[in-house]
């Protein structure tokens, strides 16, 4: 048995319809021949649940929310670290002053996800992450953090300032938190959790190798995973995630085809 965790967003689906299906069958054939599949990602499950009915995905395990939840096919929690209530409201208090009450506060299934509503008039990304989240969010700040909390975050409209930001939360609570940049999305977690530590808790849990694991990206987020197992990236990935990858393919699919 093997294992592939691919990120989601600009890896394994990348706007292109075409592209995806053919990862989609990949997977397929790569999971009828008793190998495993995991998405790895910066969303959450209520996220990758809409993407399982509008786009057919389906995946074995998932790793959350960068890696401060893990669950299986059925949603069943294998893995979740959350924040202290004060930290948490204290990141949110930071945040406001910088963003307002566009932010991102997500217990894994629910939550508020509050980005890109002045974007979404511009932007057709941005459009499309801001109805989702109208559809699938429904808590406000407040509400949701009277919740647990695995997760805290927000957009910038610039990468710059994301990069400026994220320094100024590690300058304050560097030795509470992880601080992880995916395009202009600022994703705090609790201190320890990363995408790798989440893949962690998947072969833990199957009981395999190691060396049978690949796990492939395109962003800063993903370097952690890169870093710890094979990892590879795609084609169109940032620099920085191509430098310590162990080889650069076309798509998920190709990966997929390589290993099998």
């Amino acid at each position: 048995m093997k294992l592939i965790a691919s990120d989601y967003d600009k890896t394994f689906h990348r706007h292109d319809a075409q592209d995806l299906q053919i990862n989609l069958n990949a997977v397929d054939t790569w999971r009828e021949n008793g190998n495993m599949f995991a998405i790895s990602t910066g969303r959450d499950v209520a996220s990758m649940m809409h993407e399982k009915k509008v786009r057919n995905i389906d995946y074995d395990y998932l790793v959350a929310l960068n890696g401060s939840l893990v669950v299986d096919a059925a949603n069943n929690v294998l893995f979740k670290k959350t924040f202290e209530d004060k930290l948490a409201r204290d990141l949110v208090d930071m945040l406001k002053l910088s963003m307002g009450d566009e932010l991102i506060v997500s217990n894994g299934f629910d939550g508020c996800n509050q980005t890109n509503r002045t974007a979404s008039l511009t932007n057709d990304v941005a459009r499309e992450i801001f109805e989702r989240n109208s559809k699938i969010y429904s808590k406000s700040i407040e509400t949701a953090l009277d919740n647990e909390v695995l997760l805290i975050g927000c957009w910038s409209d610039n990468f710059e300032m994301a990069v400026m930001l994220r320094e100024e939360i590690l300058s304050k609570y560097g030795t509470q938190v992880e601080v992880f940049l995916n395009l202009n999305y600022i994703n705090i977690v609790p201190k320890g959790i990363s995408k790798a530590s989440g893949v962690e808790v998947v072969v833990k849990h199957i009981g395999i190798d190691e060396q049978a694991v690949a796990v492939i990206g395109d962003d800063l987020n993903d370097i952690p995973m890169l870093e710890r197992f094979n990892g590879y990236a795609v084609n169109n990935a940032r620099p920085e995630a191509k430098a310590v990858a162990l080889k650069v393919y076309d798509s998920v699919a190709e990966l997929i085809q390589r290993m099998s």
